[in-house]
């Protein structure tokens, strides 16, 4: 088993040298530093690759692994699948043991839950808008646009750029009434 030390610097914290120390003095045999300043410096996909069942993946702090519970639960998923361990210094979790597995298991309720509120609170913020009025998505047009857009795209040839430009509307919006069938726009026009 072989201990692989991460040491990952980000813009508030940029002297690796106390994480260095650490990992160290735990007994890493190899350790990669990933600078936010150096998008060439060893990311931890690269490490990751080079780990072996068995291994183990030591960082100081476990906040250098993720920026999110999100992307710490795949990347706990990714250790399990690979038999890989964790073992982060200053906040005592190391799986290597029976103890550790549960710390697996919690990390994906965790990110599990984080997922649903997320849900929730857009569901709500959501729901609170369309009662004060707001609905999102692009804004509606009116069918006397739409004739507008077709005309110019198919009677005059003018450019999609030149039409946007003309009837005030997104090059994306002149693309979507374009490509409607008649029969869609004749649906469109009776609303």
């Amino acid at each position: 088993m072989k201990l692989y030390g991460y040491i990952r610097t980000t813009i508030t914290d940029e002297n690796p040298q106390p994480q260095m120390t650490s990992l160290q003095e735990f007994g890493c045999t190899e350790i990669f530093h990933e600078d936010y300043l150096k998008p060439e410096s060893t990311s931890l996909d690269d490490i990751l690759d080079q780990m072996e069942t068995g291994d183990a993946l030591v960082v100081d702090q476990l906040y250098r692994l993720g920026k999110s519970t999100r992307q710490l639960a795949d990347l706990m998923l990714r250790f399990q699948a690979s038999q890989f361990d964790l073992i982060c210094l200053t906040d005592n979790i190391d799986t290597r043991g029976s103890a550790g597995k549960l710390y697996f298991q919690w990390m994906n309720q965790m990110a599990s839950m984080e997922r649903a509120l997320l849900k929730e609170r857009t569901l709500l913020g959501l729901s609170r808008a369309r009662q004060k009025g707001k609905i999102g998505g692009r804004p509606k047009i009116d069918a006397e646009t739409v004739q507008k857009i077709r005309f110019l795209f198919f009677e005059k040839k003018e450019s999609i750029q030149t039409i946007a430009t003309t009837c005030q509307v997104s090059i994306g919006t002149c693309y979507k009434y374009i490509h409607l069938s008649e029969s869609e726009i004749a649906t469109l026009l009776q609303k």
